[in-house]
Order: structure tokens, then sequence, then C-alpha cells
């Protein structure tokens, strides 16, 4: 066991008892008992007194209340002193810059309190950190400006583990020059674990023990404090732990305490200032009640012929005391040995500056027998002025005398009622006084204040310190009120705040026990972004979290809890819960089919919106400018009926204003819209009609809205378009001379031999390209070659039989000219993306031009990349400018050249990437296809998905596709995962062993 271990106690009450009557050489015991009373008729209580303190050797005696005028403390034996030098010794490194600062930023309170206290102060500083020095000397200043410009120093030096603090420590004890019969006093700031002798720490070497800094530190009569941090940092060669515990224990053994650095310093000055004090410093606290600032507070102490001021200003001056606020006064005096009577007397008279409020407090000393050795006593439990929640609370005081205590001299009070042991309510065993009061004695609210009267020892010698405490009352959890929206209302939407005043008219609200229950599920703190806690009022924010629709039923509960420590019972908690229902305002457009050239109304539907009152309202409404034009708005037969109205359009946004003195009606038109779908629109292109903002009646009522598509049909138009064909010559290594060939439609045409559109060609020459358009009309058996094939515009699909002869070659096309539909060559070539085929030899082609159903179809994705296909094939580029989360794409990967392109709008059957920045869900209009054929070459490709909701594939030739290594992307996790099936409207990555056709059915 560690020497300095050996003096300490496991009891630090008895510790301390056993400490005090060890330092004792002169023994006085007295009483103050103080009374207050009006001075003068103007005070109606507005200054007054609250409380009266004697500080005596560091330690605050509280004056009780004995009644609504009179207070009472009955002190004991006391011993004056002299001068205190005070050497602070610093860790510099590098993390100790706020730490040093913080101590700086107290220094000047800290002088002050000491010269009112009534020391003969000097300070000085030692520094270390890789090593230690005296960077001002060795003798401490009495100047408070020198020792700050020592301090603020900064810091610097090496890392923050090990440190030599032990050689910092015996710098200080043997190199500076302390004053003789001086309080020798050493205040450590670090915040590392110290390094030792032998203990081979590399960055750091010490030419001390811990147990050799202990023994002089206790043997040379210092007074020890730290204050570092907990838990220390610490390295391999260092124990945190071990140096925290040193540092603690010896602080302990010396006399002095331990900190947490992180406190405030000016907490930890006025801890050491109290372990200090050996004069008597007399404390009055004074508080405002009158209801208004007081400029200026003046306090004159008047004291009897045997009572000395030895430090405080007289009169004392406060310059402010703002409402409600209290302040003190201090005074430090001495006496003369045996006065009594009126002589031992003092007053302190009070007068703010207009002489508007005043108030007087009167003292006396009364100088027993204290020639023995008395009895100590000290309050344990609870602690001084704090809240219970216990009923019944134990008052427990400790009682010490070497002699032993006469058990039978025990007396104590408890607010004003004396009780004599024995008694059921008092247990006394081996040092340590219980009393423990009825349940329901006290009530919430109430102030308990109690005190141990007498206790003598075996040989007479009576209480050296009547041992007293105080604490208040609170058995009741905090109270719930103006609860926003009110229980059981009906909101018009999502309410902007929900609120709840908080308020506990004892102990406190502590803020940091509140949660918020939403729907029993969701649960919030004080510390989120979404919920507040100020001046009693508990604030939440639901918007942009939570899409309450209408009817929906949202309950609220909220739990709270004092500020009782637990451990005296608390803390006293409750939950209150209420429920408020959301409606809102229904807005939607309807899907509508169109063609091009149409004029049409196009309503916005409302349900029931009269049932709003609404008065006014802002909205915007985003669609495509290349599908449609907006001719008008207007009112007329709706519910917006008699409104003022005004609107306009930039940039596919139409913006609408209207007001009226009257609300909106009970229609379900709210307004009507105006359109031309534009003549030269492409047949299934489509435009999302979407209510993008809407403020209604100021703001105050909520909306929700289903967006409505407008799709164009097809239009039937007589067309040609021409076919370049190049055979390769197999004499020359060139090529044969071109073969154009044609398609079209045309309004008379049949799928037989019309002379009017259809061309017959011979056999060509050698030295042309040999290919023609098959013809199969039994009516002309011998006409099987064309050059140009016209069939009916009103026939739609129809098909193209193209044959080639003799030599591999290629066909050229240009894929601009098409008409409205879609072309496929072979199954699988998308002829309005592709302009180029190269066939084999006697390849027959086939060409399938179709008009299928418009109809449309879904897609979604969250924040960030997105791996998509369309679900529908669309004929209208710029389809993602209606989705506003959409930032950047669309992009398909090229299997050919393995590269991405953009491709707007992509391919049907191939994936494509979009960035977005926020969650989304976009309807898609145009042709529906519920089978396709694309191209896959060797190596990875990035395919897409048809219409359909089951979709199964295939590819040709058979196998080339790896069907467990099929990749879709999750935006949600931001990786790659396997896919289980192909789902419309996703992109997928797959690999192939070499090129074909991957059929989606």
């Amino acid at each position: 066991m560690q020497l300095y271990l050996n003096m300490l106690s496991n009891n630090t009450f008895t510790r301390r008892l056993k400490m005090n009557l060890r330092k004792a050489t002169f023994v006085v015991l007295f009483t103050i008992i103080a009374w207050s009373m009006l001075w003068g008729a103007t005070n109606s209580n507005g200054l007054q007194v609250t409380g009266m303190k004697l500080i005596r050797k560091g330690t605050e005696h509280q004056f009780k209340r004995v009644s609504d005028a009179e207070f009472g403390l009955e002190i004991s034996c006391t011993e004056d002193t002299g001068s205190v030098d005070i050497v602070f010794v610093l860790d510099t490194t590098g993390s100790m810059g706020t730490y040093i600062s913080s101590a700086v930023d107290h220094i000047v309170e800290f002088a002050e309190t000491m010269a009112t206290t009534g020391f003969d102060y000097a300070f000085g500083i030692v520094t270390y950190g890789d090593g230690f020095n005296f960077p001002h000397g060795y003798t401490p200043t009495q100047d408070v400006d020198t020792f700050i410009s020592w301090m603020t120093m900064g810091s610097s030096g090496g890392g923050d583990t090990p440190e030599t603090a032990l050689d910092g420590i015996m710098a200080a004890v043997d190199s500076i020059n302390w004053r003789t019969g001086a309080l020798k006093v050493i205040i450590l700031l670090t915040d590392a674990c110290f390094c030792e002798e032998g203990d081979g720490c590399y960055d750091c070497t010490s030419i001390w023990d811990a147990d050799t800094v202990a023994r002089r530190l206790l043997d040379d009569g210092f007074m020890f404090f730290a204050a570092t941090r907990n838990p220390l940092y610490s390295s391999s060669c260092c124990d945190g732990a071990y140096s925290l515990w040193w540092y603690q224990n010896i602080s302990d053994s010396t006399g002095g305490s331990w900190f947490d650095i992180t406190e405030s310093f000016a907490s930890i000055y006025t801890d050491i200032i109290e372990l200090l004090g050996t004069f008597q410093v007399i404390q009055v606290d004074v508080a405002n009640y009158s209801g208004s600032d007081l400029d200026s507070i003046f306090a004159y102490i008047t004291l009897g012929s045997c009572i000395e001021l030895l430090y405080g200003e007289n009169p004392a001056l406060r310059p402010s005391l703002p409402d409600g606020d209290t302040i003190h006064f201090f005074w430090r005096v001495n006496y003369s040995e045996g006065c009594t009577g009126p002589d031992a007397c003092f007053e302190v008279s009070l007068s703010s500056a207009d002489g508007s409020y005043s108030d007087l407090e009167r003292g006396c000393f009364f100088i027993p027998n204290c020639w023995c050795s008395p009895v100590i006593a000290g309050n344990i439990s609870p602690e001084i002025g704090v809240w219970s929640a216990c009923d019944p609370q134990a008052m427990v005081i400790g009682i010490y005398d070497e002699d032993g205590v006469n058990e039978s001299s025990i007396v104590f009070d408890a607010n004003g009622t004396e009780i004599t042991y024995p008694d059921p309510s008092l247990t006394y065993d081996d040092g340590t006084l219980t009393y423990l009061p009825d349940t329901g004695a006290f009530i919430s609210g109430d102030s308990v204040y109690y005190e141990l009267v007498d206790a003598e020892d075996e040989t007479g010698c009576t209480l050296s310190t009547p041992a007293s405490g105080w604490f208040l009352v609170d058995l009741d959890p905090p109270e719930f009120s103006d609860e926003q929206p009110e229980d059981g209302i009906m909101v018009g939407g999502i309410p902007s705040t929900i609120s709840l005043i908080i308020t506990d008219e004892y102990a406190g609200v502590d803020e940091n026990t509140i949660y918020l229950i939403v729907d029993g599920t969701d649960t919030f703190t004080v510390d989120s972004t979404r919920l507040t806690f100020s001046d009693s009022t508990l604030q939440f924010d639901p918007i942009g979290l939570y899409s309450w629709g209408a009817g929906d039923t949202v309950e609220i509960c909220v739990y709270s809890a004092d500020l009782v420590d637990s451990t005296y019972c608390g803390p006293n908690g409750d939950t209150f819960c209420w429920e408020f229902m959301v409606d809102k305002l229904h807005l939607f457009f309807e899907d509508t089919i169109v063609n091009a050239g149409d004029n049409i109304v196009y309503p916005l539907f409302a349900d029931d919106p009269a049932r709003f009152s609404i008065y006014d309202y802002e909205m915007q409404v985003r669609y495509n400018p290349a599908v449609i034009r907006v001719d008008s708005v207007t009112t007329n037969g709706t519910a917006s009926d008699g409104f003022t109205l005004d609107w306009d359009t930039l940039g596919g946004i139409i913006t609408i204003t209207a007001s009226n003195t009257s609300p909106v009606g009970a229609s379900s038109f709210f307004l009507n819209l105006h359109l031309h779908i534009l003549d030269n629109v492409s047949g299934g292109a489509f435009t999302n009609m979407q209510l993008t903002e809407g403020i209604f009646d100021s703001g105050r009522v909520d909306y929700w809205a289903d967006d409505g598509i407008i799709l164009v049909n097809w239009s039937q138009t007589q067309w040609v378009h021409d076919l370049i064909f190049f055979g390769n010559d197999t004499v020359t290594g060139g090529y044969l001379d071109p073969m154009n060939l044609a398609i079209g439609c045309g309004y008379a045409a049949t799928s037989g031999w019309d002379p009017a559109y259809d061309i017959h060609i011979p056999i060509p020459p050698p030295s042309q390209t040999d290919a023609y358009i098959l013809l199969d009309d039994p009516d002309y058996p011998a006409i099987r070659r064309l050059g140009r094939s016209i069939q009916n515009s009103f026939e739609l699909p129809v098909v193209w039989y193209i044959v080639t002869q003799a030599v591999v070659g290629s066909l050229y096309w240009s894929p601009r000219y098409f008409p409205p539909g879609i072309f496929t060559l072979n199954g699988y070539i998308d002829m309005k993306r592709d302009s180029i085929y190269h066939y084999s030899e006697n390849e027959t082609l086939q060409i399938v031009y179709s008009q299928p159903e418009i109809g449309e179809g879904t897609i979604e994705g969250c924040p960030g990349w997105n791996l998509l296909s369309l679900p529908t094939s669309i004929t209208v580029s710029g389809w993602t400018s209606a989705i506003d989360e959409i930032i950047f794409g669309p992009l398909e990967y090229d299997a050919r050249i393995r590269t991405y392109v953009n491709n707007d709008p992509p391919r049907l059957g191939f994936g494509f990437w979009v960035f977005a920045m926020n969650e989304f869900t976009s309807e898609i209009g145009g042709i529906p296809i519920t089978s396709i054929s694309i191209p896959v070459y060797r190596g990875w490709n990035l395919i897409g998905s048809i219409s359909s909701d089951s979709i199964t594939y295939h590819t040709d030739p058979s196998g080339i596709m790896l069907t467990d290594m099929i990749f879709e992307w999750s935006c949600e996790t931001g990786a790659y995962q396997l896919a289980s099936e192909i789902e419309s409207g996703k992109g997928y990555w797959i690999f192939c062993t070499q090129d074909g056709v991957l059929h989606l059915e």
C-alpha cells in the first residue's frame, strides 16, 4: 500500500473531522443569530435579504430561517491564518491551450475573492512539456496583472502523452522561493498521464517516481490541487487510470482537492478558496423583488466595539441589481476574545440609490467556553439545497468524538421541531445520525431545514459546530398545457408547428429528458433539429417529414421529467398525449388521349373544396410546351367562379393566382385550362400535367395532388422512304452499283399490286446490286420484284420482305424521315435509331411498320444515381424536364464500342443512368411494348425491360447470356446487387459470351 494511501480513510467525512482536530490550536465556540426586520416604510419586501453565510476555514455555513422574520446559525471554534503562496504547475503541450485560457480568464476574480476572504497571497508559475522551466523566475508575485501576463503564454511542445508532471511538481517544491510561514499551495493543470523514473518511456524521461513526490508533498506540508481530464490521455508506456488515481489521492491527502478541468474555473477557484479559508467572512445575499431593475445598492455594516472590520468596503456598493436577481456583500471580520453582549453585535443596513427600498439585518456573537475538545459534526445527506422527491427523505448527519458520543445528549431539529434521542424517528449507529420523518410530512414546494442542535461527548464537552442542512421538496412531475393543434381539432393540412407548454414550478424541467413520439413509432429528442425547447415551449417541425393525408388521425405523446436527481428518488416524470385530425385539399388532373391539332378544355378537379373556405390561392402547373400550348385559364362554372384570376406561362410553367371576397364553392371542377395540342406533334407524344406548387388561403390549407397525363394519338399520313443497297463485288473487291428501293404508305394503296403506287423492276445487270421487295399477289403471279412498295396507311401494322441475292452487302437509310410509329428491321433493329445494316448472302430482310396503342408506364428513383429503362417507347425528347428531381442523363452504354453515350430519348429495351436530387415517381407516356428483341455483344451489355409486369428472356444463339450474372443498381445502398428477375422500368447489366440477340417477352 502506498504511503499516502495509508493516510486516507474510507470515510471522507471522518477523515476531515480528524484533520480539523489536528490543526486546531485555539478553540472558540460562538453562535450567530440574525433576524430580519423592515427598515423604513418604503421597503415592502422589494429589497430583501434572502440568505446569510459565515465563511470560516473555507466552509460556508448557511443561516437557517427560523421563522418568516428570523434567521439563525450556530458556528464553532476557529483559528486565524496568515499568508498563502500559490504556484501553478502548467502542462503547456498542444492540447492545453483552451484550459489555460480558461484558467487565465478567472484569475482576477480568484485574486479579488482571496483578498476579500483575507489572504496575503502571492502567485508563481512552473511550466512543463518536453521538460520543465521557470519562464518568469523563482519568486512569486503579488501583482495580479503581472501574473496574468505570465499565464498568457500559449501552449506548445510535444505530444500529449506521457508528460513530465512529476518533474514540474518537484521543480515547484524545490526551486520556488516560498515565503516563510506562508501556506504552500500547488495547483496542477494537465490533461495527460505522467511518466516516472525507470518506466522506459521512449519520449518522456523523468527523474522522479510518484511515491517520492507524494512523500515530499506530505512531509513538507504542501496543499496540492489538481485539475485534470477524466479520463487522462494515455499511451502505451503510461497508465492514465493510475495517474488519475494518484492525482486524486494526493490532492485529498494533502487537504486539497481534485477537479475536472472541463469544469468552470470560476467554480474551481471558488472551491479552492473555501478549502484555504481560515479567516471569517460574513456574506449577505440580497434579492430584488421590486418588479424593476435597481441601479445601485448600498450596504453598510455597523460593528460592535469588540468586532473589527479587517477587509471590505464600508459602505459597499453594487452598481446594479436586475429584477429577480440576487447580489452578495462580503466583509472579513475579527473579534476580541471574551466579547459578549451588545458590544459583540452588528447591523447591516441596505438601501437602493433612490431610497425607495431598504432593509436592516442585526446579528450578535456569543462566545462560550471551548477549551475542551468538542464534538465534531457535519452534514452527510442530502446535499445542501437539493430537490428531493423521496417521501420520506432521510436526513443524515455524521458525529465524531474521540472520547465517544453521549447518545442521550443528541438533540435534532427539523423545521423548528426539536426531537431528542432516543425517538422512533431517530437512529444513531457508529457515528451516523439518521432522521426519517413520516410519509406525507412534506409536500411539493416545502423547504426543509434540519440541524443537529446539541451533542456531548462522554466527558461533557459540547458540540463544536452545529451541523445543519436544508433541501427542497418536489413530489410532482412537470405540468403540460396549451397543446397546439388542440386536442381533437381538425386541421387543414400538415401544421407548420406542433407545440406544447411544459412547466415545473419547483425543481424545473429537465429538457434532456424530453422526447416526443409521433403515432407511437417515431421518437424525437430535443437534441434533434426538429424538436426544440425554449422558454417553457416545446416545438416540433413536421414539415417535409410527414405526408399525412386527408382523414389521418395523428397522435402526439410527450414525456418530460423534472431536475430532481436520481439520488433523491427523482426525477418526477409524466407523459401527455393528444390527437388531431388532418384534412387536405385534394386536387387532381385526369389522364386523357387527344389528337394532334385538338383544342381541349382540361379541368383541374377537386374533392369538395368548399369545406376549406379558401379565399385566395396561387399555384404552378408544369407541362411540356413541345406538346401543348396554353390558350387560357377560366373559372366559369367551377368552384372558383367569381374569383379574380391572373395567369401566365414561362418555360413550361403555368402560374395562376386568384382571390375573392367569397370562398371557393362546392364544384368538383376547381378551374379549367384551355389547351391546344400542337399540330405537328408526333403520335405517342405525351405531357405530364403536374401541380408542382400550391398556396391556398395564404398557406392555411395544405393540399395533395395527383398528376395527370395527356397522350397524343397516332395520325395516319402518306409517305415514301428510300432504302439503298450496296452489294460487295467479289471480283474487284469493291462495291456493285447501288440498288435504290422504296417503301411507303398511301391512303388508297393495298397490300397487293397497285400500278398507281408500286414499281416493278427487272433483274439488274451483273454490275448492279440485286435486291428487291417481294410481292406475293395471286392475281399477278408474274410480278414479284418491286422497286417501290406502297401499302395502306390505315391497315397497320404492315410488313415488307426484301430479298437480297448472291453476295453480302450493306443497307443504308435515313432515320430522320420516317413517319410517326415504330419501324423494326428483322425484329430487333430500331430503324429510327440506326442507319445501316450489313446483310449476308441471299438474306431476306423483314421491315415492320406499326403504330401500337398509346399507353403509359411508371418509373421510380431515389436520390443519387438510378439505373432505369423506359416502360414505354416514347416519341418525344426532353421527357426528363418534367421530372424536377432528375438533373443529369439519360446515359446509355454502347456495348459495341464499350462507352457511354447521351441518348434522348433512350432506346426501348436498353438501360440508362440518370442522376436525381430527390426521390421521384413519374408517369411516362408512349407505346407500351409487350415484347422486343435487341442486339447484344460479347462482354457487358446494359439492357432494359418492356411494359409487362412478368418478363421472360432468352437469347439467340441460346445460352450466350450468363444468367447468374444479372446485376441491378440499388440507389439506397449505392452498390450493385444480383437481380432475381427483370422488372419493368429498371435497367440491368448482363454478360454475354458472344454477339447475338436478346428477346424480352
